[in-house]
């Protein structure tokens, strides 16, 4: 027989496809079993344990998501010879922490003759947004968890669902925990909308069970937080403190009535001319890799949401390692590259750092302006005379709430230059969310993105007299960081023009506060994957746009190659897109 493996389990109304980004990041057997979804969770756990005897495995660790959990818990409970370790992810502690059983929509499908009637009328548009809970919050729903939905029936479905009530009612998960005698992990998202964080926190809070919360993630991490599951999995990261989601916070919006301009077409059109290539996830440990860099060797920098700087090397096409250099202890956005051992990186808690990458050592460079706390820095450049320039999206807003700085449109952002000597200075201020930053080799002008304005503008550095330029306006999208390409300028587009904040832009300010309290997958516009290509007068050379889920709210971009990398503050991956041959 062969000694171990790893054996996935997945979740309600989902198939073995769920952990279809997670397999190719775990080493040695896996085996990833699609449930029966029995009438007991202990009946799936005795068939899951005649699998694993066929296959010949002596000792497994058994990686269950949400009901899959409890399938893997019954498991360990029963065959606990076999079962060497449990990951949890996002499993139901109680019945009462089950969010989406208190919902009428479950409830209508629970009843019988009539949820046979709904689910039977039920149209593929109505599932997929029935989904959009189970996965991270403003995240898109893939394909095949609509059509697993639909495979499972409302017959398994009730089946399925009735099993997990009966299987609590008897004794709760952390009770049943409590008597294992393996190691137990237990993963869980601080965002879940399906199932309670703060009772997954507590059923995770005992000195025997490793803790992984999991920011910004919700119900669905094995799809949407892929490199993180993987990396609890093959205990490459610490465990943590098993913390509870914070209150929600509302920031008090002041916002300023102004007429964006009239969108253009191209901003309702769902992919470009040029099509987008196919595009190749590099899944990450964690979420956010806002910017994007290149180093000498070509290997990829970026920042997490946690504070991790990491270190990517395309091996192949199929292959790539993940290197952890450094923690900022705040959240990193934009990134300059000194040298390979050195970057410069605006930490939108911390400010303006210095990160030694061979000892992960972090400076603060500059945490204040004008004896003002720096909130919200957001890119930077070094030029060759060792100045340093970078934006400051907003003084009115961290980075979680940058969508109410967009709709409040105040403009408080500005452009800041800091000099060897440590001095620094406001070269322009009053710039819409001032986000993505180029300087001239001759350090004459910066380019810089107003993703508020939705458009990219020079301003001298030499003559402050002269009138900023326009590069570029009225972008039919929201405009991000932007990178230097020879004479060309890649811009990424995060997410299409959104009708309803044109349209209540020009209304009195309590209409936008109440915009702002709606939710964030509405806020944020629709899903794409989107960058563009702009010359020195501003005319659009390259336009690539995908209107497939793979990748969305592309933040950063830079060419590699005949490849162009992306980063998104929302993706818990990196992209990588072959460019067309005329741009490659």
């Amino acid at each position: 027989m062969t000694s171990e493996a790893i054996v996935l389990l997945h979740g309600l109304g989902a198939s073995a496809a769920a952990w279809d980004r997670v397999v190719p990041l775990l080493p040695g057997n896996v085996l990833a079993l699609d449930l029966a979804g029995s009438e007991t969770i202990e009946h799936d756990a005795l068939a899951v344990a005649r699998e694993i005897r066929v296959a010949g495995f002596e000792s497994v660790t058994v990686v269950g998501h949400s009901r899959g959990g409890l399938v893997a818990t019954s498991l360990a409970e029963q065959y606990p010879a076999l079962v060497r370790r449990l990951v949890l992810v996002a499993t139901t502690p109680t019945i009462s922490s089950r969010l989406t059983a208190r919902g009428l929509s479950e409830k209508i499908l629970r009843t019988p003759l009539l949820g046979d009637a709904v689910w039977a009328m039920l149209p593929a548009k109505k599932l997929r947004k029935g989904l959009g809970s189970a996965f991270a919050p403003g995240g898109p729903v893939p394909e095949f968890a609509v059509q697993d939905l639909v495979n499972t029936g409302i017959r398994r479905f009730r089946t399925s669902t009735s099993s997990i009530d009966h299987y609590l009612e008897e004794r709760s998960l952390s009770e049943r925990l409590a008597a294992l005698g393996c190691s137990i992990s237990v993963v869980y998202g601080l965002d879940d909308r399906r199932v309670d964080s703060a009772q997954m926190a507590l059923s995770a809070s005992s000195p025997t069970i490793d803790a992984y919360p999991l920011p910004y993630e919700g119900h669905g991490a094995p799809w949407s937080s892929a490199g993180a599951i993987a990396a609890v999995i093959n205990e490459q990261v610490a465990p943590s403190e098993a913390r509870r989601p914070l209150p929600a916070h509302s920031p008090s919006l002041r916002p300023v009535r102004w007429t964006p301009p009239r969108s253009t077409d191209r901003a309702r059109e769902k992919e470009s001319v040029v099509p987008m290539g196919p595009i190749r996830r590099v899944e990450l440990p964690g979420r956010g890799p806002e910017d994007v860099r290149l180093d000498s060797q070509g290997r990829i920098l970026t920042g997490l949401h946690d504070g991790r700087v990491l270190r990517v090397t395309l091996v192949d096409e199929t292959t790539s390692t993940v290197e952890t250099l450094a923690d900022t202890g705040g959240r990193p956005l934009g990134i300059a590259v000194v040298d390979d051992s050195t970057v410069l990186v605006c930490d939108s808690e911390r400010g303006v750092l210095r990160v030694d990458l061979d000892s992960g050592g972090v400076e603060v460079v500059l945490d204040r302006l004008d004896n003002v706390p720096i909130t919200f820095a957001s890119n930077i450049v070094q030029a060759a005379t060792g100045n340093i320039y970078f934006t400051v999206s907003t003084r009115r807003f961290g980075f979680d709430d940058f969508l109410a700085d967009l709709l409040e449109h105040s403009g408080t952002g500005h452009l800041v230059k800091l000099m060897p000597d440590g001095t620094a200075r406001i070269v322009v201020d009053g710039i819409q969310f001032a986000n993505g930053l180029t300087v001239s080799d001759n350090e004459e002008f910066a380019t810089v993105v107003s993703s508020g304005n939705f458009d990219i503008t020079r301003y001298s550095l030499v003559d402050s007299a002269s009138q900023p330029q326009i590069l570029i306006d009225n972008l039919p999208a929201f405009p991000d960081n932007v990178s230097v390409d020879g004479d060309l300028t890649w811009v990424s587009m995060a997410t299409p023009r959104n009708a309803l904040h044109d349209f209540v832009a020009r209304l009195p300010g309590i209409i936008r506060r109440v915009a702002y309290s709606l939710p964030e997958e509405i806020r944020q516009g629709e899903q794409t994957t989107w960058v563009i290509a702009v010359d020195g007068d501003g005319s659009v050379v390259h336009d690539l746009q995908s209107p497939t889920p793979d990748y969305s709210m592309v933040t950063s971009v830079v060419r590699r190659g005949a490849q162009l990398i992306l980063g998104s503050i929302s993706e818990s991956a990196l992209a990588v897109v072959d460019l067309p041959e005329d741009a490659s």
